[in-house]
């Protein structure tokens, strides 16, 4: 087992609102990419990946340190990888992490069912970061050991990520959230499968089953391919954890003064990403569906992207960019790249551009989440 948090199965709290995670994070695959032992029949050409394992582990430590709801406090966290490895939490304490192949992520997941089904209250989060396909039929996520040339049906190595969200609609957590950070293209070599079935995991549910929000969050849009940089996490990591942080968040009146809920963490991650997009100068897109505003977690406070350009080459070229918010200075000389984008606290601020060539402009305004877009000349 791979449970991260609590310290066991014993201290697990069950029958009241928690909220229980399976965090999976695959960069290591056995049969796919060049040189391994024994390569797959199928998406061979794949290759491994440097950003998703290291994605899984800063939303684990994120979950662990940061998650804040008084109403549904954090119940477990359970982490597997690929490569396995040792996670070491807060407390110092090292957990050794269990491989994220098909077997352990079905032995995890059911575990992970039975905390979620404990009560209506809890909160299920499920999130996957690793390679993923589309086809005609569905979107399968791929496990550490997918391809196995030793097993007949390929497809039983995967998940049908559509299939999963369907069939935890006979799970009593009423508030479910997925989080798909993979790809959604579709490679050749897959166009010529007939009837392609990965493993729901979780099986089928019943007409009569629904909960009050099934949230899905995708790391691409519908044929498209996600994106992370090198040395780091992905991209759409960078961007749900921002969000969560903040600028997914919208200000509330008297009590808890800043809330992400289903609904602005939706709008939050699209802004934010199409804002990464633009700094990275990357085709990044995600796909977030239309949600309630339940309410997940409260920060504590609103964070917001700023985004700083020009309308021309020339400007940009020469703008010397301030941004001041209280006692905090942040600058930009002539050169920097263009858009300038920087986090910053939810409130006033003041922006100053001065030029060689053109006037100077400024503005002072009040700005809240998710991005303020600014472009001069105002």
């Amino acid at each position: 087992m791979s449970l991260i948090f609590p310290d066991d199965e014993a201290s697990l709290v069950l029958g009241e609102g928690r909220l229980h995670a399976l965090i999976i994070g695959v960069g290591e695959y056995d049969h796919l990419g060049l040189g391994v032992p024994k390569p797959s029949k199928l998406l061979s050409g794949l290759k491994p990946l440097t950003v998703t394992e290291p994605a899984a582990r800063r939303l684990a430590r994120w979950l662990e340190i940061d998650y804040n709801n008084a109403d549904c406090p954090l119940g477990s966290i359970e982490l597997l990888l690929a490569p396995a490895g040792e996670y070491t939490r807060k407390d110092g304490l090292s957990i050794n992490v269990e491989k994220a192949d098909m077997a352990n992520i079905r032995a995890a997941t059911a575990r992970w069912f039975q905390r979620c089904d404990s009560s209506g209250t809890n909160v299920a989060f499920f999130y996957f970061a690793g390679h993923g396909i589309s086809t005609a039929k569905g979107r399968f996520l791929l496990p550490g050991d997918f391809g196995n040339p030793d097993v007949l049906n390929t497809w039983i190595n995967c998940i049908d990520a559509g299939e999963l969200q369907f069939g935890m609609a006979k799970c009593n957590a009423q508030h479910q959230y997925f989080f798909f950070d993979a790809c959604r293209d579709t490679p050749l070599s897959v166009l010529t499968k007939r009837n392609p079935q990965g493993d729901s995991l979780v099986g089928s549910a019943d007409f009569s089953d629904a909960v009050e929000l099934s949230a899905e969050y995708s790391a691409a849009a519908a044929g498209r391919q996600a994106f992370g940089r090198d040395g780091g996490e992905t991209f759409f990591c960078e961007a749900l954890i921002m969000c969560l942080d903040g600028m997914g968040a919208s200000r509330l009146a008297g009590g808890r003064n800043w809330r992400v809920d289903a609904a602005t963490l939706s709008y939050g991650l699209l802004s934010v990403i199409h804002t990464i997009a633009a700094r990275e100068n990357v085709p990044i897109t995600c796909e977030c569906r239309v949600q309630k505003p339940v309410p997940l977690h409260f920060p504590d406070t609103g964070r917001v992207m700023v985004k700083v350009c020009c309308n021309s080459d020339d400007m940009n070229n020469e703008a010397d960019i301030t941004l001041v918010q209280d006692s905090c200075v942040k600058t930009s000389p002539p050169g920097d790249p263009r858009p300038w984008i920087q986090p910053v606290t939810a409130g006033q601020v003041d922006i100053s551009v001065k030029f060689n060539s053109f006037p100077a402009e400024f503005i002072r305004d009040l700005i809240d989440p998710p991005v303020y877009d600014l472009e001069f000349p105002l």
